[in-house]
Formats: C-alpha cells, sequence, structure tokens
C-alpha cells in the first residue's frame, strides 16, 4: 500500500511538470472554436488533446460532458427528439466524469472515484441518466477494461454490460410509465479476441446539446484515438491495477487527441449510418464484413465535402489494402507523389507496421522520396512499437526516407496512442489531416471496424493542422 500511494504522488508531481510550460502555464488541451463557413454550413471544430502525464483526460472527459449537455438541451426542450450513439472499443466501468461545468474544481477531470460528488458520475450512469430524461440512447463496445489485463484472453467480465441491463427496468426522471429501456439500447460485440476481430471504432454522435452560452449545438461528430481507459486518482490512465504485483499493471499514459465536429448533421449522419451496421451486426462479423462491403459498393456509406470527409472500414477486399478511393492514407499519397512544391508528412501513429500495407505505404513514399525533383520532401514518423524486431524493421524502411521515432523506455521516449497523420502541400497551398481510430497497418483497414475522419483546409492560415502538430510536438523529432 505504502508503495502505491508513494507512486501516486511521484504520478501526481510528474504530471504538474509535464503539463507546465516553461514559462509555468498549463498546457491547453482543448482548443479554440475553428469555423469552416462554406456551402451553407456553418461548422465549429474543437481539438482535444493529451500528453504524458496530464491529469486532465479531455478527449476522454468529453464524451460525458456532450451527455450531459444533451440531457441539458433535453429538458429545455422536451418534445424535441435527442438521439446520442456511441461505439467504443473498451470501456472501464469506474471511470468518474466531473460534468457540472458551475463546479469548476471537479468539471473536467476524470478519475477511478466520486471525487466530485453530486459534480461526477460513472461515466456508464450517464448513459443511463441520460435515457432516464427521455434522450435516446444507442451503445455498443466489445471490451470491458479489466479484459486488457493480461493475459488478455483471460478475465473476461460483462460488468459495463450488467451494470446498465440492470438498470434498464428503472423509471424515466418525472414519468413513471416510462423506463430507461424505453430509452437506451446496448449491445457487447462478440466477435472474438483476435487483433482482426476488433471493433475498434471510438466515437460519438449527438443530435442536440447545449452549448456554453445555451444556445443550441446540433449535428455533432465527436471522435477519439483514446479508449475509455482505467484511470487512478490523479486522474492518469493507469490500466487495471488490482492485484498490486508486479507485470499486472497496463499503463495507459499515453499521448491522445480527439475531435468535435459540430452543426455538420451530414457528417453525422454518415457516422451513424455506419453505427447502425456495427449494432447490427454485433454478434457476426461476417455479416457486418458483407454490410459494410455492400454499403461501399453502393456509394452510400463515406461521406466527402470540400472541408470534411469520414472513411468507414473495412475497405472493399484488396491485397494490401492499398486503394485510393476507400482508403485515405493511400489516397492523399498518391495525391502527394502528383503535386508540385515541398511535401510534408508527419505520423503520430500507435501502430506501423511492416505488413502487406505497411510495405505498400513505404514503397509509396520512397517513390516520391527518390523522384529527381528538388522540391522538399519531409516525411517525419512517431511510432509506438511493442518489440525489438518492429523498431528494426521500421528503421530499416521508414527511417531511411525520413526520420522515425518510436517508443523506448530506455531513453524516455512517450508512448503516443494516437492515429494521426498530416499532410501538408506548400504548392497548391493544401493540408490534411486525418484522425480517429484506425492504425497504419494491414487489418485496421481490411477487418476491424474502424473510422477516419479528414478535415481538409486550402489556405496559409491551416488552424486544424497547426493543432495536429501541437499534438505531434508533444513527442518532437526536430
Amino acid at each position: 500500500m505504502r508503495k502505491r500511494v508513494a507512486s501516486l504522488l511521484v504520478l501526481a508531481l510528474s504530471a504538474v511538470l509535464l503539463a507546465t510550460g516553461a514559462a509555468g502555464t498549463a498546457q491547453a488541451t482543448v482548443s479554440a472554436s475553428i469555423p469552416f463557413t462554406y456551402d451553407g454550413k456553418d461548422v465549429r471544430v474543437k481539438i482535444y488533446s493529451r500528453d504524458v502525464g496530464d491529469t486532465t483526460n479531455s478527449p476522454v472527459f468529453k464524451y460525458g460532458d456532450l451527455l450531459n449537455r444533451a440531457i441539458r438541451y433535453k429538458d429545455a426542450n422536451p418534445s424535441t427528439e435527442v438521439t446520442v450513439r456511441f461505439a467504443m472499443y473498451t470501456m472501464a466501468h469506474d471511470v468518474y466524469i466531473g460534468f457540472n461545468p458551475d463546479d469548476p474544481a471537479s468539471y473536467g477531470r476524470v478519475e477511478d472515484n466520486d471525487f466530485g460528488g453530486t459534480n461526477s458520475e460513472k461515466l456508464s450512469y450517464s448513459l443511463v441518466k441520460a435515457a432516464m430524461h427521455k434522450v435516446k440512447v444507442d451503445f455498443v463496445y466489445q471490451k470491458d477494461a479489466p479484459d486488457e489485463m493480461p493475459p488478455k484472453s483471460g478475465n473476461k467480465t460483462n460488468t459495463v454490460l450488467n451494470y446498465v441491463t440492470g438498470l434498464l427496468d428503472d423509471p424515466c426522471t418525472g414519468d413513471a410509465n416510462c423506463q430507461v429501456g424505453d430509452y437506451l439500447r446496448i449491445r457487447k460485440v462478440t466477435w472474438g479476441d483476435a487483433s482482426e476481430k476488433q471493433m475498434h471504432a471510438k466515437y460519438m454522435t449527438v443530435s442536440h446539446y447545449l452549448g456554453d452560452s445555451g444556445a443550441a449545438v446540433l449535428g455533432t461528430t465527436y471522435t477519439t484515438t483514446t479508449n475509455v481507459d482505467q484511470h487512478n486518482s490523479v486522474g492518469v490512465p493507469d490500466g487495471p491495477i488490482e492485484p498490486d504485483v508486479v507485470g499486472n499493471s497496463d499503463d495507459h499514459n499515453w499521448v491522445q487527441s480527439g475531435t468535435l465536429v459540430n452543426g455538420h448533421p451530414e457528417l453525422m449522419r454518415a457516422y451513424d449510418g455506419y453505427f447502425g451496421k456495427i449494432y447490427d451486426n454485433a454478434t457476426n462479423q461476417a455479416a457486418f464484413h458483407t454490410a459494410v462491403r455492400a454499403a461501399h459498393a453502393a456509394g452510400r456509406l463515406n461521406y466527402d465535402d470540400k472541408h470534411f470527409s469520414a472513411y468507414f472500414f473495412p475497405i472493399p477486399e484488396t491485397t494490401d489494402a492499398w486503394n485510393t478511393t476507400f482508403n485515405p492514407i493511400a489516397k492523399y499519397v498518391d495525391q502527394m507523389a502528383k503535386v508540385s512544391g515541398d511535401r510534408y508528412l508527419k505520423v503520430n501513429m500507435y501502430h506501423l507496421k511492416t505488413d502487406d500495407f505497411g510495405e505498400r505505404l513505404y514503397q509509396e513514399l520512397k517513390k516520391i522520396y527518390d523522384s529527381p525533383d528538388t522540391a522538399l520532401k519531409h516525411f517525419r514518423f512517431i511510432v509506438k512499437t511493442n518489440t525489438g524486431n518492429e523498431e528494426l524493421s521500421l528503421q530499416s524502411t521508414y527511417g531511411e526516407i525520413g526520420k522515425l521515432k518510436y517508443y523506448e523506455a530506455d531513453h524516455g521516449v512517450k508512448k503516443t496512442h494516437t492515429k494521426n497523420t498530416m499532410f501538408a502541400f506548400s504548392g497548391p497551398h493544401e493540408y490534411y489531416s486525418i484522425t480517429g481510430s484506425t492504425n497504419l497497418k494491414y487489418d485496421e483497414n481490411t477487418s476491424k471496424a474502424n473510422s477516419s475522419l479528414v478535415i481538409k483546409e486550402f489556405t496559409t492560415d491551416h488552424p486544424v493542422y497547426n493543432e495536429y502538430k501541437k499534438i505531434y510536438e508533444y513527442i518532437s523529432l526536430d
């Protein structure tokens, strides 16, 4: 017990130091609102982030914040149907969110205990509470967080599922004729334990919620690179820590990001359509693959407009997942090969593999790198690898065409769990930021449930790209 208390004190001190800049100011984890006004749309974007050691986990917090803001909208507008759809790969049950903006001491925090009293609650309960207030909530997930405790194939639980289903018969707030189950649906994906069997998506859509000014916010999509992981009592994701023995802690103290898009109902509906395919096929991955690929063939799944695109996986079958129509990485690498001027690629990625997809990606980038034109070809890769063999493989490929940095425990390099890729083409002034749940590996594109959001900017002022660059610079290469 003394050892654990001491560890928590060290974590708290480290968090203060890591979240503070040279001038002693707190590191911003939520960007300013970034406007996109075009084609009759008035869209707003915010970028959320977490650095290693931060005790404020803004990307995870926002899920609970959105649920509670949807409740406030529904209470103020009882005749309006308010919907929430939430897809999450791993969901920890004992994760508490400080949800009340009128209590600044707790608002924005995420911990493993009810630290804010009436101003904090389990995220699992936030789902139930929303249904009590007649917000229609659909929730699908695959793993309870204890499933991640080594060995991953053991310790199977249904903690979140059992908790939520145990409350479905509870009455709605102020209406004894209504039950939670009238407004809340939940399913757990049962595709299997192997990597290619993962329902790996991490996003939430919200039809209506109340913003900071009290104005209605419509058509929201929120996507993260993070799961809802276990946290400790100072707000740091640390994975399961009981029993407290060597080797039984799954440290998730990683760089993460989240992206909020408001005022874009068409984008939200695209994510909702994909959610339906996951939810309807939660017990049958083959049927899920068939449904997704049929929608791809009919052109009814992905979304694209001037500034936003959404890609949903798996893509149509291919030997190396290289498809410039359905895979955004392939699309923009192909575009990079065709534009003039300086070209920049920044990859901040949990997994970059040298499998069939990774090898094809390397070969396509190498063609650009070796091309005879004199324009700058600036390639940078930050990767969290798992084995020494992976590191050697990446160094002998990607390390030859740019700078590569990967996690090394002995050298203090931070772990990243983001899935962010940034393209900058200075000649035509085009900037593309790709985020979501999709890693750079073959099965992420061809088997798992994943989504990727692309935000496109076409001026020298590219604030979204700059925000992702800041997160990339949490682990600086230069």
